[in-house]
């Protein structure tokens, strides 16, 4: 088990070899997920890969497009 010190900004630095192991890099976005007193943290793609289809809306050309179109907000 690695461990890392939460800074006065409560930021962390992720240890060499969970980003080797889990392939992150700089720029990658991490999602976290809490369950009761735990952290498990995953990069964005791998999150999307597993929850990708589990989500059901009623009209999914249109809820893309108005995404898309807040981007651009």
């Amino acid at each position: 088990m690695q461990s890392s010190k939460v800074s006065t900004k409560y930021q962390i630095t992720i240890p060499k070899g969970i980003r080797q192991k889990i392939g992150i890099s700089a720029g990658d976005i991490i999602v976290f997920d809490v369950q009761k007193d735990k952290v498990q943290i995953e990069k964005l793609e791998e999150f999307y890969e597993k929850y990708a289809g589990s989500i059901k809306v009623k009209e999914p050309v249109k809820a893309v497009k108005e995404a898309r179109e807040g981007l651009w907000e």
